[in-house]
């Protein structure tokens, strides 16, 4: 019997034990696999906790269904029509500029009439077909790329935050190639973001009319997400589910079942010199106190980058070395729940972000109550402020008190309307987002490398391409179609009992 160990039971591991074992169930190739996981409980930074009526996301708060592979896993895992829809209200998204709020257009009209920008700002964002594309082969931050493409202004006040709200990063530091792939593409095909968006429209067009000669129907819910995409945020409608994210986890572990260890804390990954196949390894593991090894043939190391530096350390250094070398920004998730009516004005929407340039360590606030249904008392609105970031780590150390004032400060100074708080609860993830430094990309095909001189060991995670749960889901996807490809080219494990 061939068995993997995969090493995290946070979404990736999760979505990965699951993935391999559907892929090698499918062939009917023999296969024993056990995910190992350090703490007590399963989903990582996925959280769904229920507190005085509240349910409070830890981590992520839902996915956006533009993007097929999380879509795919709940329907695998038979939980598809348990989704639960952001609603309408979800779709309004303002930024925080001078002092108030600014409706995020979702239009090109809608944008030259904002005035999140000033005229001069507008306007310079017209020269973009004009602007000197990324020379070939150059890793640039997403800050000069944003400068350079689109103007200063504008760089600062929507770039600035949409990095800060998704990544809590610094954009001046983080490579676009790294994390925002798809904008590096569309330049390079096109010289021009303006001129890329008009040829997707151009070829979005030709498909609906040749899809329409064909007569061919399309799926109604492809349709609303169609028309759900716009500037004002990514393709796609946020969802999740009515006992919130975790239950994404609680169906993979069910799905799982005796195949999942938890309160097992893996101290290292190492060769196993004695193996009788072609490769093995040693898994030492800590179980309450209790030093135990385990034989595999293969491994998925699927935890965060520092913690994957320290286990195959004793493999290869250098390894360990280039894992290390991805940092993590600091964050604290503030949820302040208000009854209605002593809210801080209407809060009418998915919430706003908040550039830089505003001089608070608040990086934004998500309205919880307006995007889902189920997730506060009836009558009490819930909001998630996120404080912190790169450029703030201190807040990890502040007392809630202090982190309610700042949140709610902000608040307040958004709407110009005082609130009264009826609820507190922060979480503090002192590492809680890899950011992707320039030379991510370097440092990936150097770490591959490495990992080359060890068939059956693997790496996934969000730590390499991609924070959010569908590039997790993504890379799950791909890392076990690896995995059965190299069992099946004989690279690790023995075919004969199969």
């Amino acid at each position: 019997m061939n068995r993997v160990v995969v090493v995290g039971g946070g979404v990736s591991g999760l979505a990965t034990a699951f993935r391999i074992q559907q892929r090698f169930a499918l062939r009917h190739l023999p296969l024993e696999i056990l995910l190992l996981e350090a703490q007590d409980r399963l989903g990582g930074k996925i959280r769904s906790e229920r507190r005085d009526g509240y349910l409070f996301e830890w981590g992520p708060n839902g996915f956006l269904d533009g993007k097929p592979d999380t879509l795919a896993l709940c329907s695998d895992l038979g939980i598809r029509g348990e989704l639960l829809p952001s609603s309408d209200a979800a779709r309004k998204r303002y930024v925080l500029s001078g002092g108030k709020l600014h409706r995020v257009p979702e239009s090109p009209v809608q944008f030259f009439r904002s005035s999140l920008l000033s005229v001069g700002g507008r306007l310079r964002i017209l020269r973009e077909p004009w602007v000197r594309a990324t020379p070939p082969g150059v890793d640039t931050s997403i800050a000069e790329f944003g400068a350079r493409r689109l103007g200063k202004e504008a760089a600062d006040k929507l770039l600035d935050p949409m990095v800060s709200g998704i990544l809590a990063g610094d954009p001046a530091l983080l490579s676009l190639e790294a994390c925002f792939p798809r904008i590096a593409e569309l330049e390079r095909d096109h010289g021009s973001l303006i001129r890329a968006l008009v040829a997707l429209q151009k070829q979005r067009r030709r498909e609906s009319v040749a899809s329409r000669q064909a007569g061919a129907e399309t799926d109604a819910q492809e349709e609303k997400t169609a028309s759900k995409a716009g500037p004002a945020g990514p393709a796609g409608i946020l969802v999740s589910f009515r006992e919130g994210a975790e239950r994404l986890v609680t169906a993979m572990k069910e799905r799982l079942g005796g195949s999942v260890q938890t309160g097992c804390v893996v101290e290292s990954v190492t060769p196993d010199p004695g193996a009788s196949a072609k490769v093995g390894y040693r898994v030492r593991v800590e179980e309450r106190g209790v030093q135990r090894e385990l034989a595999c043939d293969a491994v998925v190391v699927a935890v965060p980058a520092y913690r994957a530096a320290r286990i195959l350390g004793s493999m290869d250094r250098g390894l360990s070395v280039l894992l290390q070398g991805i940092p993590y920004a600091a964050l604290v998730v503030v949820g302040l729940g208000f009854r209605e009516g002593e809210t801080p004005g209407p809060l009418d929407g998915f919430g706003f972000l908040v550039p830089f340039a505003e001089r608070t360590a608040v990086l934004g606030s998500l309205w919880t109550t307006r995007i889902f249904e189920f997730r506060s008392p009836s009558g009490y609105v819930l909001t998630r402020n996120m404080v912190g970031g790169w450029r703030n780590s201190w807040v990890v150390s502040a007392e809630e008190e202090e982190l309610e004032k700042m949140a709610l400060g902000v608040l307040e100074r958004a709407t110009g309307v005082r609130g009264k708080v009826a609820f507190r609860y922060a979480v503090r993830h002192e590492q809680a987002i890899p950011s992707y430094l320039i030379g991510h990309g370097r440092r990936l095909e150097q770490i591959r490398g490495l990992l080359g001189r060890f068939p059956g060991v693997y790496l996934t995670g969000n730590a390499y391409r991609g924070v959010a749960i569908n590039d997790c889901t993504r890379e799950a996807v791909r890392v076990a179609e690896e995995v059965e490809g190299d069992f099946l080219a004989g690279r690790w494990g023995e075919r004969s009992a199969g």
